[in-house]
């Protein structure tokens, strides 16, 4: 068989005669096509740790050239990646092929993934592709791909998209580490889910906001108030999601809050930045004031926030509070984005500073000038306040007043 090397083009390729041979790409190394006596074939060769590998892409008359040349790339890259030595691989028989939870449980036990990637991976397996369980790797063609990702598609964009990228991985990671008894790869190294780029398939998605805006906020705050959960006492989950967004604290500063951090006399609220290591002041606004005053009358204990159910006598990531929220108010939301929600309005409002720092606070005892400070801080968080809460802010004051 004759080897050459050309710039491949469509002109070029359709004079050719089906004589065998291979026509090596001038202008991507690695790509080229194959002709038989029977038809074109587009390929890529590699040698990865010293073996030579060549993979079939696909027949020249189902795909356009400008298609073959993303999937060389996308197929040349991956093979660039792989390192057989670096995967404990494990040997199967001959005729043995993993299917899809086997290729998955391989997957998430030789990567370290964090808590919430892990989540979602298997919610992908468990959920969303649980039909393909028991289907063999070898077994998924282009057209199950392309098929289930239309399907998820008419649902969500973002979910179709992260279960292609899921199953690329699993298929991906299953190419290196499932081997024949001769430390052979058993699993085509083309990956099915490529081809959805090459088709030009994949859906745009853009990104989330990071805070939540303004229409979503009445829908958010609505779903916050009338949340009635049970077996919680004194609403604490309620009153730790509002007083995140009403403070811009992160999520670990707001439930290790302890009753020692507050001032309920002058309805202040200290803390140490996580940036500098300095001790600030924030003046709360009247809401919070008084729903720190109800909980304090409800709580004797040293957490703000406390549960018994946790190691450190206080709440700690309450996602699963977060989610019950996100499909009641149909607004997915982080608790980063309850910080950026609060900075996003406190901005809007005022480009003044609201936290105080702790050495100025103990000299403005009889400083007229700090103390109007302090009331200008005041009454900026409680226009905070009235954006974030809408019509419920003083609704909700004079319900605890009365309590």
């Amino acid at each position: 068989m004759s080897t050459s090397r050309v710039k491949l083009t469509k002109s070029f390729i359709d004079q050719l005669e089906l004589i065998p041979a291979i026509y090596r790409d001038s202008e991507i190394i690695g790509f080229a096509l194959r002709v038989n006596n029977s038809y074109k074939t587009y390929i890529v060769e590699k040698k990865v740790n010293g073996r030579a590998i060549r993979c079939k892409l696909e027949n020249y008359e189902k795909i356009t050239l400008e298609d073959a040349r993303i999937l060389a790339e996308q197929k040349l890259k991956d093979l660039s990646d792989i390192n057989f030595l670096n995967i404990k691989s494990t040997s199967l028989k001959k005729n043995d092929q993993p299917n899809l939870n086997e290729a998955f449980h391989a997957y998430i036990n030789h990567h370290k993934l964090k808590e919430r990637t892990l989540g979602d991976y298997k919610k992908v397996i468990e959920k969303y592709l649980i039909d393909w369980g028991e289907v063999q790797l070898v077994n998924l063609t282009q057209q199950m791909v392309e098929d289930k990702y239309i399907e998820l598609s008419k649902s969500s964009y973002a979910t179709a998209n992260l279960c292609m990228r899921v199953l690329r991985a699993i298929y991906s990671f299953s190419v290196k580490y499932y081997q024949n008894k001769k430390n052979e790869i058993i699993i085509p190294m083309m990956n099915p889910v490529a081809f959805l780029k090459s088709k030009q398939l994949w859906h745009k998605v853009s990104p989330r906001k990071s805070y939540i805006d303004t229409e979503n906020l009445k829908k958010w705050v609505h779903a916050i108030i009338e949340y009635n959960e049970r077996g919680q006492e004194y609403e604490t989950n309620k009153d730790f999601l509002l007083t995140l967004i009403l403070t811009g604290f992160f999520r670990t500063e707001c439930e290790s809050l302890r009753w020692e951090n507050i001032d309920l006399g002058k309805g202040a609220l200290s803390f140490i930045n996580t940036y500098n290591n300095e001790e600030y002041i924030l003046y709360m606004g009247d809401f919070l004031w008084s729903l720190m005053k109800k909980r304090r009358n409800q709580i004797k204990g040293e957490w703000v926030f406390p549960s018994m159910k946790s190691e450190t006598g206080h709440i700690v990531n309450i996602s699963k509070v977060r989610n019950r929220i996100n499909e009641k108010s149909h607004i997915a939301f982080t608790f980063q984005d309850l910080r950026k929600t609060f900075n996003f309005v406190a901005n809007n409002l005022s480009d003044e500073p609201l936290f105080i720092k702790k050495t100025n606070e103990k000299k403005a005892t009889l400083d007229v000038n700090k103390i109007i400070e302090h009331q200008e801080v005041r009454h900026k968080m409680n226009k905070i306040e009235q954006e974030i809460l809408g019509y419920y802010r003083d609704q909700l004051i004079a319900e605890m007043k009365n309590n």
